[in-house]
């Protein structure tokens, strides 16, 4: 590259680290900002910047265990802080944004050895580890839960600004005539992330067995997981009712969906906001710090959900039949609404352009 970028993204690991990162870098593409997406070699973040037209350098990443941290994973930790630091002195960007996770940590901290300004993204309620080491070096914190600023009392300066997704929108009917979903049927879709989730494809067959007669107009779209659609076993006489599928287009799926029993990404929570879809959220109990659990009670509080804990599944029929009544579920529906992040994006670009 002879000409450096003037914005560095620093991120990787998960959708909930990469996806916002990408949007900010779209942002900047649109407005004519050289940008560079730094995340680890042959991650996912290599792929999809490759798919969003984003240039991508990769670096060495180690992934710190929490309880159990390996040397192995250090060193190449050190290795990518190294990689890092010969780039960011060479390209000499105006600004570095860390979006948390261990494939951020280098570049990030490479930033603060090279006094290039460093800021720092948070999605979740509960902050990253990495966010944490590095919040007292940043010269912002950008906030998508107001939350998590009790958990970051080394920060210096912070702004409360949606977690970022991208804006994109399907006609309803469009939507569910390309599932074969009836125009009137009360849809919940499942989506248990990226990688699917054993326990919703477990679970909420179930529950839906227990409520198919009761709600005749009840429809479901399950995602579940590439490969795992066989795991998903719904009586044969309410499959009309129940579609399974390995994977869905984001964008469409939303669209159909009256409600949502998810995990508690704070993608997926945000996904939901900016289709005003209310959750029924299950959190991921092996979390990090256990932020789904503090996503997803953020989101109940707001009145736009409703949590079940994977230890009380018993209580996802009961919860799922409250979300059926319509006056709650509109209800929700319109907390949900109010916690969009329409023009987050834009928003995050111009505070980070703002310091540069």
């Amino acid at each position: 590259m002879s000409a450096g970028p003037t914005l560095v993204l620093a991120t990787g690991g998960t959708g909930g680290h990469v996806f916002p990162a990408l949007a900010v870098a779209e942002a900047a593409q649109r407005d004519g900002v050289t940008v560079l997406v730094l995340g680890q070699r042959g991650g996912m973040e290599e792929r999809l910047s490759a798919e969003a037209g984003v240039p991508f350098h990769g670096v060495s990443a180690g992934k710190w265990h929490r309880g159990r941290p390996s040397p192995r994973q250090a060193l190449q930790a050190a290795a990518g802080v190294v990689e890092a630091w010969q780039l960011l002195r060479r390209q000499r960007p105006k600004v570095v944004v860390g979006f948390g996770g261990f494939a951020s940590y280098p570049g990030a901290f490479a930033a603060t050895r090279l006094g290039i300004p460093l800021e720092l993204h948070e999605g979740n309620a509960y902050p990253s580890q990495v966010n944490r080491w590095l919040a007292g070096s940043a010269a912002l914190l950008i906030l998508a839960q107001e939350q998590a600023l009790q958990h970051l009392p080394r920060a210096r300066r912070s702004v409360s600004i949606p977690f970022p997704v991208r804006e994109r929108r399907v006609d309803r009917g469009a939507a569910r005539a390309a599932f074969g979903l009836e125009a009137d049927a009360v849809v919940t879709l499942v989506m248990g992330g990226s990688q699917g989730s054993a326990t919703l494809n477990t679970a909420v067959p179930q529950s839906f067995s227990s409520l198919a007669e009761r709600f005749t107009s009840l429809s479901v779209l399950h995602s579940a997981g590439r490969g795992r659609s066989d795991a998903v076993s719904v009586a044969q006489e309410l499959r009309g009712r129940y579609q399974v599928v390995d994977f869905l287009d984001a964008a469409t799926a939303w669209a159909t969906a009256d409600m949502a029993i998810t995990r508690a990404g704070v993608g997926t929570l945000s996904e939901a906001a900016f289709n005003g879809v209310p959750l029924l959220m299950v959190p991921l109990p092996s979390s990090a710090e256990d932020h789904q659990l503090h996503n997803a009670m953020a989101v109940a509080e707001a009145g736009a959900g409703i949590v079940v804990e994977e230890r009380d599944l018993a209580g996802l029929t009961a919860a799922w039949e409250a979300l059926l009544d319509p006056p709650t579920r509109q209800a929700a529906a319109a907390a949900a609404t109010a916690r969009t992040p329409v023009g987050a994006a834009r928003r995050i670009l111009e505070a980070v352009m703002e310091l540069k």
